[in-house]
């Protein structure tokens, strides 16, 4: 049988359209992750690519936004929706584009974006990549039940958070206060959640945590041949200074933040944890409480002092004239930090000089009331259990805080601790599965802040 031409091409033109209707059909949140991946956003030129990525989807559905860039050319990316009926609250979804540099040693490119065996490899894909999908598309959901709105909804990406975030989130709130007029709320990296296997044991949501002192301690000496006895090079007068600095004594001490913490998880932790908790004072006041502790808890009850970088010549026969070290020192919440500096100065001592390149005043921990932690807890209490958790490293919410801005760390996704350890690590990864099941719970926690 002869088909009659002008039906033929009706039928071509119903599958031509049909074609081109899936072909622009939205790419899925693990599209979208893989893409935002192979950005190197260790780098600048990277972290613009990023950047217009992000705000090209955004376009795409009609949200406008504004590229922001701070006085040392670091962009930031804002965009915001309003209610249709007028709101004073907003909240602000917050994550950042940039990355640690990836080293070598991957089995995966590290921005390839391999996805195998249902994973997605590459740097960022936690820190902090994952998070920024999540709260893209969230906030994309939002916009398009604009209707259901009753608060505004803020969606910031910064660049420069690796670097400590000075030109990212504390000069934006700083330079463009009016940005963040009646935020209620900040949601950002930082959450902690317990997982034992494939059982959620409780949700972290981050409302304290330490505060960086970051120092850079130079030592200079007689530069010349490397087969001289010299004791007074820079690189023998750093060391000294150095070896003096770490034997400091460890000074260990309990901040109600961090005991809020340890008492919300220990009734779903351990017998050897609630241990802990139940005699927390006694074990603290031991010559040596970190013996009665489990692998990465004392932690949470000292001052840290690390060196990570040393710098210092480029010949082993030559004694160069400069030596340098930087330290990331992390100070609890109470520790009074002009106390600490002076401490720390006075055992590098006088053959070395200081300088302070990031620190942070005393906060006050975010309220576990109010709009932002209760909201939360409604949707992740379905699950399991919502504890307020203090973490030792540091997020931009501290910059929040400091200007009286309730800001809490919440991740979605349901890791547990290994692979957590991709973070600033080799083979940095995210399982699909809980990715999209993260995705699907961020969707949840937005919308019913946004639509109370």
């Amino acid at each position: 049988m002869r088909t009659h031409p002008a039906i033929l091409v009706a039928v071509i033109l119903v599958v031509f359209a049909s074609t081109l209707q899936a072909d622009q059909k939205p790419p899925s949140a693990t599209n979208k992750l893989r893409d935002y991946i192979r950005f190197d956003t260790s780098t600048r030129e990277g972290s613009e690519q990023a950047l217009g990525f992000l705000r090209d989807h955004l376009h795409s559905e009609g949200i406008s936004t504004q590229w922001i860039v701070s006085p040392e050319g670091v962009p930031s990316l804002y965009a915001r929706i309003d209610a249709l009926e007028e709101s004073n609250e907003s909240i602000v979804l917050l994550h950042h584009a940039d990355v640690v540099a990836a080293g070598d040693g991957w089995a995966h490119g590290p921005f390839d974006a391999d996805t195998s065996e249902g994973i997605v490899h590459g740097r960022g894909a936690l820190d902090d990549k994952s998070l920024g999908i999540a709260h893209l598309e969230a906030f994309l959901a939002a916009n398009r039940t604009l209707e259901k709105l009753t608060r505004n909804l803020i969606l910031l990406v910064v660049t420069d958070e690796e670097e400590g975030g000075s030109q990212g989130s504390r000069w934006l709130l700083e330079a463009h206060p009016e940005l963040f007029d009646g935020v209620v709320a900040v949601f950002g990296e930082g959450g902690i959640n317990r997982v034992y296997g494939d059982q959620l044991a409780w949700w972290g949501i981050e409302i304290a945590q330490k505060r960086p002192l970051w120092l850079r301690i130079t030592a200079k000496g007689r530069p010349g041949h490397g087969s001289t006895l010299n004791l007074h090079t820079a690189p023998h007068r750093l060391i000294r200074a150095l070896d003096r600095l770490l034997e400091r004594p460890l000074d260990f001490h309990g901040t109600p933040e961090v005991r809020l913490y340890f008492e919300s998880i220990a009734p779903y932790e351990t017998k050897g944890l609630q241990r802990l908790v139940a005699n927390l004072d006694e074990i603290l006041n031991l010559p040596h409480p970190e013996t009665k502790m489990l692998p990465g808890i004392p932690n949470y009850f000292l001052d840290s002092i690390q060196i990570n970088m040393l710098q210092a010549g480029k010949q082993p026969n030559v004694a160069p004239e400069t030596a340098t070290a930087w330290i990331d020192i992390r100070l609890l919440p109470d520790t009074d930090e002009k106390q600490f500096l002076e401490d720390v100065r006075s055992r590098l001592g006088k053959e070395v000089g200081v300088k302070v390149i990031l620190e942070a005043p005393r906060v006050e921990a975010s309220p576990v009331s109010g709009p932002g932690f209760e909201c939360i807890a409604e949707v992740l209490s379905k699950q399991a259990p919502v504890v307020p958790a203090f973490i030792p490293g540091i997020t931009d919410s501290r910059y929040f805080r400091e200007h009286n801005l309730p800001a809490y760390g919440f991740s979605p996704f349901k890791l547990g601790g290994a692979r957590l350890r991709g973070i600033h690590g080799i083979d940095e990864q995210i399982p699909i599965k809980e990715f999209e099941e993260g995705i699907a719970t961020m969707l949840a926690v937005v919308q019913s802040c946004s639509e109370e």
